[in-house]
């Protein structure tokens, strides 16, 4: 879909919020006035004018008559060669009259693709000019300050709700959408309204942008500099402090790079502050508060064994093609604790040493302890190890992606841990046996003797005479097996009402401008389903319409799924029926037949919006026969859905209708809706969860059974783990 239909229009949305009326002269000119330095952007030479989607621009003549403007070289009397001199008049006479009277005899039928030769429709098409995309109320009063600042309320209320075609582009255009938080009176007539929402369409080519930048944090596609730095001009003077009336809430094509960006970057100095606090702990735990037994170099080793396992992970995994994400950031948090848990274990094997190992050397004293010491950073590293290889056999990408990175880190630390830790470690034993400094290796101290306060063990004392002694009174048990009780059965009920939900604007961060425009057009402008497109491809379109119109057919059927389908045949046959006297659906028309109607239709007033639904051999031009279609497509909307227990199903159901269609030996018809990323992970989630965390508790339990060798003390740690899963999943 992105090779055959790349995205090339990256929307650009401001709501304007007023504290009362949005609908007011004052109000409109603020608008204004941001709406004109928008035009005025020049970032390295780009404005407004050359990245805007242009579309044709029909005007009106005084009477309301259509006309294509005339060209500079084209006198009065050429323009009546071509459409001849009453053919203005007609319209202004008879084409729009009041809608009142219904439509006029001159109207009916009439196509102009049709009834003019395709030569002098055609030159029609050429001369027209063009005007940029841009989408507000404003457009009513074709944008003219003066006009807008004389308006009273009576005068904006009745033009917002009268006005149905636009006098700029001379398309139909419903200005209503265009505000939120309307109120009416008790004719049903907008009186006034909090927001509007403004739309820029900027024109991007990701062909020719492909190589130069990647915006993948934001939306993926390839975009070009010159754009990125002009929506980035954008995004400054919408979200700039202003004095007046209203507030602005702002999004561009790439708002969610630069947020996501500055929330990574802040994770980023957050994870400096955790190793911060980290060392001090790990200081406080290992070293005591003498000159001889501080550790601090030692505990900088220790954590920076933990980042070379960090980096060890990323090259390795990287070195094999494993994609790296945002979620990936997450990691050094994730491995500085199991690091850092072994370090404490390893120092406090040594610290636990019994008098029977106290005349062997340090080598062998080191050999007792890693005895020890070994088997528990083993069970640690490989239960871990060991859940998160099974996290990687799952069918979601980034998660399988992201448990490998950890599973590769976890190994490497603890193979850090294990030989480069404990190599320093045993040195520093050394330096404190011959008590040299700490921090100062070179100063050797004589006759020293610690302090009394720095031999004294807090948090083991807080342990042993408080905390133990104080459990194993038989209240407490109690105590604490009714409140471990209590919370069993509050979790397990917490768990059973848990609802599966997923809304990407859930990782932006409550204080971003991005969140706050998400917010308000959630409020004012909520969606009413999400939209789809469906490809045919791979089979000739002229032998298969009646398969096409029956597809169509179903489609419509399911009401209670699918709101609206916007195909290209439904107009198409209606069109060749009227024109050519076909009988469309049951008629097969022959190719040549088929590819003059399609090429006049594509260029037809009805059908031109359909053009970029059509990938071509060739390409197509108004004076000629459409090429052969490749690959065709249109659009459709679903119904709002209430979560996954109704957009699941909604989904596989349309899937199920798609492939039941009959285009013939390797025909392509497929479903695409930017929705399925999320629905389709609702529907393998609960089942993955599932399946991970039972495969990952069954191999923990026989990973420690093969290593404690207690039954007993093994299922006491599942059950310590179901505990753990079913409390934090309620909270």
């Amino acid at each position: 879909m992105r090779n055959n239909f790349p995205n090339n229009v990256r929307p650009q949305f401001a709501i304007f919020e007023a504290q009362e009326n949005i609908m007011t002269s004052e109000n409109l000119i603020q608008i204004l006035d941001v709406i004109e330095e928008i035009k005025s952007i020049k970032a390295d030479g780009t404005e407004w004018s050359n990245i805007c989607l242009k579309i044709p621009v029909v005007t009106f003549g005084q009477g309301g008559g259509l006309r294509r403007r005339r060209a500079a070289n084209e006198s009065e009397s050429e323009w009546d060669d071509i459409f001849g001199s009453d053919f203005d008049d007609a319209f202004e006479e008879d084409l729009f009259k009041k809608k009142d009277f219904g439509e006029p005899s001159f109207l009916k039928n009439f196509d102009p693709s049709v009834h003019f030769d395709r030569a002098t429709y055609c030159s029609f098409l050429s001369g027209m000019q063009e005007a940029c995309w841009l989408s507000s109320p404003l457009e009513i009063w074709n944008y003219e300050r003066e006009k807008i600042g004389n308006l009273d309320l009576d005068e904006i209320s009745t033009a917002l709700n009268e006005t149905d075609v636009s006098p700029v582009f001379g398309i139909p255009r419903d200005y209503l959408k265009m505000l939120g938080g309307v109120q009416m009176d008790q004719n049903g007539t907008v009186i006034s309204a909090k927001t509007i929402l403004v739309t820029w369409l900027v024109k991007s080519d990701p062909s020719k942008a492909r190589g130069e930048i990647t915006n993948d944090a934001g939306t993926g596609d390839s975009v070009a500099k010159n754009i990125l730095n002009w929506e980035a001009e954008f995004v400054n003077i919408l979200n700039k402090n202003r004095n007046g009336s209203i507030t602005i809430y702002t999004f561009s094509g790439r708002s969610f790079g630069d947020v996501s960006g500055t929330a990574i970057k802040n994770d980023a100095k957050k994870l400096s502050i955790g190793f911060i606090i980290m060392f001090i702990y790990v200081q406080l735990m290992l070293g005591r508060f003498n000159l001889v037994e501080q550790r601090a170099v030692l505990s900088l080793i220790g954590i920076g064994s933990v980042g070379m396992g960090c980096v060890v992970a990323y090259g390795i995994c990287s070195a094999f093609g494993i994609p790296y994400g945002p979620v990936h950031n997450i990691l050094p948090f994730l491995m500085l604790g199991i690091g850092i848990d072994d370090m404490f274990v390893i120092a406090q094997c040594w610290a636990t040493l019994g008098p029977e190992v106290s005349t062997l050397s340090l080598p062998e004293k080191m050999g007792h302890t890693l005895k020890h010491a070994g088997v528990s950073i083993t069970i640690t590293s490989l239960t871990d190890f060991t859940a998160f290889a099974i996290g990687a056999t799952t069918v979601l990408p980034s998660l399988r992606s992201f448990c490998i990175y950890a599973a590769v880190g976890i190994l490497a630390t603890y193979v850090l841990q294990a030989t480069f830790f404990t190599a320093w470690f045993s040195l520093d034993l050394r330096r404190m046996l011959d008590s040299r400094d700490g921090f100062l290796f070179c100063i050797k101290y004589k006759n020293y003797k610690p302090n009394n306060c720095s031999q004294k063990d807090l948090f083991k004392s807080a342990f042993e005479a408080i905390l133990g002694s104080f459990l194993f009174k038989t209240p407490v048990k109690v105590i604490v097996l009714v409140c471990t009780a209590t919370l069993l059965i509050f979790g397990s009920w917490g768990l059973s009402m848990l609802r599966q939900e997923f809304d990407p604007i859930w990782f932006l961060p409550q204080s971003t401008y991005l969140f706050k425009y998400f917010d308000k057009s959630k409020k004012f402008y909520p969606s009413d389903g999400e939209p789809g497109t469906i490809f045919l491809s791979n089979f000739n379109h002229y032998d298969h319409l009646n398969s096409i119109a029956d597809m169509i057919d179903r489609l419509e059927e399911q009401k209670d799924i699918i709101k609206e389908v916007d195909a290209w045949y439904t107009p198409f046959q209606k069109y060749s029926n009227t024109h050519f006297n076909t009988s469309l659906p049951g008629e097969k028309l022959s190719e040549d037949r088929f590819h003059d109607i399609l090429g006049r239709f594509l260029f037809s007033p009805t059908g031109s919006k359909y053009r970029m639904k059509f990938i071509f051999n060739g390409t197509p031009r108004c004076l000629l026969d459409a090429p052969p279609v490749k690959i065709s497509s249109f659009d459709f909307k679903f119904r709002k859905f209430k979560g996954s227990v109704e957009h699941v199903p909604a989904m596989n159901r349309l899937k199920k209708i798609i492939s039941q269609a009959e285009f013939g030996d390797g025909a392509v018809v497929k479903v695409w809706a930017r929705a399925f990323a999320g629905w389709e992970t609702d529907e393998v989630i609960a089942e993955e969860l599932l399946r991970n965390i039972s495969w990952a508790m069954i191999c923990v339990f026989f990973t420690t059974l093969l290593l404690i060798v207690d039954i007993k003390a093994c299922l006491l740690v599942l059950f310590c783990v179901v505990l753990t899963l079913v409390i934090e999943k309620n909270h």
